[in-house]
């Protein structure tokens, strides 16, 4: 397994339209990512493409903290 990439522009998407099903489908992987011994890393994608990575998550108290974050906005 290797590391999962969140691209955050896209959960504030899916915050705005309130899919909680497609950032359920996310967060599942991202958990199982941790949980296999692998890290999440956050990154924001530029409108050119390019992704700048600024969170690496490697514990699964890190990630519920940054899921209830998300999901409080829902």
């Amino acid at each position: 397994m290797e590391d999962f990439i969140i691209i955050v522009n896209r959960i504030e998407d899916l915050q705005l339209t309130q899919d909680r099903s497609e950032l359920e489908l996310i967060f599942d992987r991202a958990k199982r990512t941790i949980v296999g011994g692998q890290d999440v890393h956050l990154v924001r994608q530029s409108r050119n493409g390019q992704q700048e990575k600024f969170q690496t998550i490697s514990n699964e108290q890190d990630f519920e903290e940054y899921r209830k974050q998300v999901f409080r906005f829902l």
